[in-house]
């Protein structure tokens, strides 16, 4: 594992943490957890620029398949209107294909994903049975595994983000009910590979992701 892999693990990892830590400054409080959980939709809007062998190709980008997982979010309020939220899920895999010029390359590769997310959120009518919620925090583009296709020797970085969220909690009990989440993800990464078709040229991609997630289901709090 290099150094990079180290630091990168090491930021994933001291996110999951946080939550915990802001728990900890906290005073126990009845049903103060939450789990959100269900299918989550990931709708890209991707934005790619490529370029072989150093030079940009006008035209030339590429699209990525959306995607349909299980996802949760782990919560703890600290107050009645504030809490923190880490969103996490069963790593989905999405299929880049060429567009505009590389659309003959057809498949150019397939990346294995896990976004982290963690924001602060504030909750509206913490009394009543439907609450509103927006938060805003961090996230993180893990990525488990590359496989090639056109493009071969594959490699997309991960990297880090920001991301908002609006949604809705509605309560049946103080410990069940059902809930509604859309976030908006702000990414940039970047892709590198060789074209076999052009005698093994070097690529490489520039990409805004900033998908859009649908996320419904259970809440369960505890």
């Amino acid at each position: 594992m290099t150094r990079a892999s180290i630091t990168r693990a090491g930021r994933a990892f001291a996110a999951a943490t946080l939550l915990t830590g802001i728990a900890g400054l906290a005073n126990a409080d009845e049903n103060a957890w939450r789990l959100r959980i269900g299918p989550g939709h990931i709708a890209w809007d991707e934005q790619v620029t490529l370029s072989i062998g150093g030079a940009p190709v006008p035209g030339a980008g590429a699209r990525l398949s959306d995607n349909t997982t299980l996802l949760a979010e782990i919560g703890y309020r600290f107050t009645p209107h504030w809490s923190a939220g880490l969103t996490i899920g069963i790593p989905p895999t999405t299929k880049a294909s060429g567009t505009g010029a590389a659309e003959p390359f057809g498949e150019l590769g397939h990346i294995k994903y896990g976004p982290l997310g963690l924001t602060a959120q504030y909750q509206f009518n913490s009394d009543a049975a439907l609450q509103p919620y927006v938060g805003a925090g961090a996230v993180y583009y893990m990525v488990f595994s590359d496989r090639d296709a056109s493009i071969t020797q594959l490699k997309v970085d991960n990297a880090w983000g920001s991301m908002i969220q609006a949604g809705a909690d509605y309560n049946f009990s103080p410990t069940m009910g059902l809930f509604f989440d859309v976030k908006k993800l702000f990414l940039k990464t970047t892709a590198t590979g060789v074209l076999p078709a052009l005698g093994g040229a070097p690529v490489r991609a520039e990409v805004t992701l900033d998908p859009l997630v649908i996320h419904a289901g259970l809440v369960l709090r505890f």
